[in-house]
């Protein structure tokens, strides 16, 4: 490839980059949006249907509560304190109820006002504005308490009460402010709970967001243009290089005297490189021999770097054939399973005493791949939420053979292999595929088996919840230690999860 067109490829690259990272910036934007917009609009809902609910439940159990007013009435909305008639200013279709003036009645100022129903009587609790500010003071929204025709009897700002809203979530203008108003239905009628955020509270919870996002497209844009003042150069600056090497070799090859007048650039590197090009000339003049005897000794070197690649690119070859193979099938339950499996798998063996750097090698890999051979089994059974048939787990404990088999195609993978067919293996006989029992089944298997248990255990699957630490070691010592795993590999394995406790907590 041409120097001119490697440098257009990076040059689309970069462009590339730019329009990845507008899009990941939108969808980004538009996840945390949702995402602020979802916790603000339930956080505020919830504690406004906790005042509400306490005060109440309050009223209720006839507990007092400071700057809330209860008062106790009769069928004919008579108070039996004094006697006083309220029949004509409050009214109500249904209990509890929600009175639709805001104006307070036994408190200054606006107030909400309830009608509940206590045996035979009717309670009337009163809730303050100063109360509802108080208690939900927010800068990022208002909080409102409205009724059915969406009149607000309450709010954060006081000012809004007596405003008039409509009942449907919408974006709106609210007291000068645009931003979203959601409502939300309340265990009493004739009340519904609000909370309307305005629109700069989203900005400034995104502004870190748009700040990192914009510094680093203008930093990409600014590398750009660097690079294509560059590339002008450096393009420019070769060609003219290339076209005079070009003239000297020609005269090399007439057998000439050929002298190199190096072409003044910007770039530094080229000139040393043109100051290389007449030392090596000088020295082609000076001795034809010691130049061919350090052809000779490049050109084996070139040889030998060539033999190398070849040998890393099979290497690389086999690998990629076998992940390749693995990537068709994904256990979709396991996201991270095996890499948790490693770190264990690795801190049991140092606890263990294995040294061998081939045997920490082998556990490593053996752990990492140690389900690889779930690639062969179909997705309805690997992704099954319930308990397998008995078809179903045979097919299952086919698992091990088939990741053998594809670990197999790795040359000088023999322990790896060793793992992941006899990761589930018992020491009383009863595991699979070979039924190996005690000292059959390699120190090494029975590490990867007892790490991925305990993670599996502690993980979330499609058919259960996680288990606690706790939960997984009581059933390990008590299910399986003995039966699946020797009582000393468990020892040895709880000193591990002691010192990691705090890392296990998923």
């Amino acid at each position: 490839m041409k120097l001119a067109t490697a440098v257009r490829s990076l040059a689309r690259y970069g462009l590339f980059l730019i329009l990845t990272l507008i899009l990941v910036f939108i969808i980004g934007f538009v996840l945390i949006f949702q995402n602020v917009h979802r916790y603000y609009s339930q956080t505020y809902l919830k504690s406004e249907k906790q005042l509400l609910n306490s005060t109440i439940e309050n009223a209720l159990n006839q507990k007092q509560q400071a700057n809330v007013v209860v008062r106790t009435l009769d069928r004919n909305l008579v108070d039996l304190q004094t006697g006083a008639d309220l029949s004509g200013v409050l009214a109500y279709k249904e209990l509890p109820w929600l009175m639709p003036d805001f104006k307070g009645l036994f408190v200054s100022g606006n107030s909400a006002k309830f009608l509940l129903q206590r045996q035979d009587d009717l309670l009337l609790v009163e809730i303050p504005q100063s109360l509802f500010s108080s208690f939900l003071t927010s800068e990022l929204a208002y909080v409102l308490l409205v009724t059915n025709q969406g009149e607000v009897v309450l709010s954060t700002q006081p000012e809004m009460a007596g405003m008039n809203v409509k009942s449907k979530s919408r974006f709106a203008k609210l007291n000068g402010t645009f931003g979203y108003l959601y409502f939300e239905n309340l265990p009493i009628e004739n009340a519904r709970a609000a909370v309307f955020i305005p629109i700069q509270s989203y900005f400034v919870v995104l502004s870190p967001y748009l700040i990192i996002s914009f510094a680093a497209l203008v930093g990409v844009i600014i590398w750009m243009i660097f690079f294509s003042r560059f590339q002008t150069r450096l393009v420019g600056a070769t060609a003219t290089i290339v076209e005079n090497i070009n003239k000297s070799t020609m005269q090399i090859e007439k057998n000439r005297e050929v002298n190199y007048i190096p072409v003044k650039t910007n770039i530094d590197d080229l000139n040393e490189l043109q100051e290389s090009i007449v030392k090596l000339l000088e020295i082609e003049k000076a001795s034809q021999v010691e130049m061919h005897a350090m052809m000779n000794s490049l050109q084996d070197t070139v040889n030998e770097l060539e033999e190398m690649q070849r040998v890393l690119q099979e290497r690389n070859t086999q690998i990629i054939s076998t992940l390749a193979e693995a990537i068709e099938i994904k256990d979709t339950g396991t996201f991270g399973h095996s890499g948790r499996v490693v770190n264990l798998a690795l801190d049991l063996a140092k606890e263990l005493g294995v040294s061998d750097p081939a045997d920490l090698e082998a556990i490593k890999f053996g752990a990492l791949l140690h389900d690889v051979g779930k690639i062969g089994i179909p997705e309805h059974i690997l992704n099954k939420p319930g308990r397998l048939t008995f078809e179903e787990f045979e097919i299952m404990k086919k698992h091990p053979i088939f990741g053998e088999k594809i670990i197999k195609n790795i040359s000088g993978w023999d322990l790896v292999a060793d793992i992941v067919r006899h990761h589930h293996e018992n020491i009383d006989g009863s595991g699979y595929p070979d039924g190996l029992a005690g000292d059959q089944i390699s120190v090494r298997a029975q590490i990867v088996s007892i790490v991925d248990v305990f993670t599996a255990l502690i993980e979330e699957r499609p058919y259960r919840p996680p288990l606690s630490v706790d939960e997984a070691l009581k059933i390990i010592e008590t299910e399986m230690v003995g039966v699946k795993f020797h009582p000393d590999l468990y020892k040895a394995f709880l000193n591990v999860v002691k010192r990691r406790l705090s890392e296990l907590k998923l």
